[in-house]
């Protein structure tokens, strides 16, 4: 998703800047008989912006998705006749488009050959009772070796140590389990893409054009990818166990992930995307704030975390966040 619409919006910034120097009226402008099918918000009809975000999509949603290709080219197919059909470009305009997206879209796929999320891990699991036990999936306990977007370092943020002794958290996820059955949030966290409906929402809510929304996309995909490279080198260079391995009588409510605890790559992801939404829509800092912590608050109550782990992924995430922006900025 991360590489899906950085190159969208690398497309789009590319042919933003041709429409703001290049000045062209629509077909249905120049000819009164042609009838407009959709609303044209592009300071010119140079270029469509729309058919370089498909192309980009079909060539790089083929490239990880290879038995979907006929597909995926019939969609694009599709999408090229109804973009002449709007009325709003020529066709000489949606294959400029088509030129400039696959373009882009090559440039990511070879980005992608090099990006080493295929690399498959071949370690060691550190033998001692205090730490997380199990059988690490071969591609996941590498996320930290990624390469990141706008980090330096996968360990650039990476928290102080866990505590020695999670017996007082180990506790508060006894007292909560005496007392409630399930979790409301935990389900909810658990079950619903709570951030992708958020920022798709926030988009409509502000009526961004598609340039914005492309930049929207692109921050907040890249919070995602770079928040789980920060969380996964915690993980793995601690090893936090996690509660119902502290304590096997232990029953949390929810089913515990494949991996080590601390911290938790929830609240890491949750804490990097609050941020980074809070400086695309400042004036509703408070509510994903609010979101950020309930995420928290999900993980602890499903008890797959100690609190511990939520709170130091907040923090870590806020940090990676804040570096995710100020690199778009750059």
């Amino acid at each position: 998703m991360a590489m899906l619409h950085l190159a969208i919006y690398d497309a789009l910034a590319q042919i933003w800047k041709i429409k703001q120097s290049t000045e062209r009226e629509a077909p249905f402008e120049q000819n009164k008989n042609i009838k407009v099918l959709a609303e044209s918000t592009a300071p010119s009809a140079f270029i469509c912006e729309w058919t370089a975000a498909a192309a980009v999509s079909h060539g790089i949603i083929g490239y990880y998705f290879p038995e979907q290709q006929a597909h995926l080219d019939t969609l694009l197919s599709h999408f090229k006749e109804s973009r002449l059909l709007t009325g709003l470009q020529y066709e000489s305009d949606i294959e400029m488009g088509m030129e400039i997206g696959m373009g882009m879209a090559e440039k990511y796929i070879a980005y992608a050959k090099t990006d080493r999320t295929d690399i498959e891990w071949k370690g060691k699991v550190p033998n001692d009772k205090n730490l997380w036990s199990g059988t690490p999936g071969k591609y996941d306990a590498m996320k930290a070796q990624w390469k990141p977007f706008t980090l330096l370092a996968a360990d650039q943020f990476r928290p102080a140590p866990p505590p020695s002794d999670w017996t007082a958290d180990m506790e508060e996820l006894r007292q909560f389990n005496k007392e409630h059955n399930s979790s409301d949030i935990a389900w909810k966290w658990k079950s619903e893409p709570i951030w992708d409906n958020l920022v798709e929402r926030k988009i409509l809510e502000y009526g961004l054009d598609s340039f914005q929304a492309a930049f929207a996309n692109a921050v907040f995909h890249t919070a995602r990818f770079d928040g789980t490279i920060a969380a996964w080198d915690g993980k793995y260079h601690y090893w936090g166990i996690r509660p119902f391995q502290y304590d096997p009588s232990f029953k949390p409510i929810l089913e515990t992930p494949n991996f080590p605890g601390y911290p938790a790559g929830h609240t890491t992801v949750a804490g990097s995307l609050a941020k980074v939404l809070s400086y695309l829509f400042p004036n509703d800092t408070h509510e994903f704030k609010a979101l950020a912590l309930e995420c928290s608050e999900s993980r602890f109550e499903g008890g797959v975390h100690f609190r511990t782990d939520n709170e130091v992924g907040l923090e870590v995430g806020a940090k990676v966040g804040k570096q995710v922006w100020e690199a778009f900025g750059e």
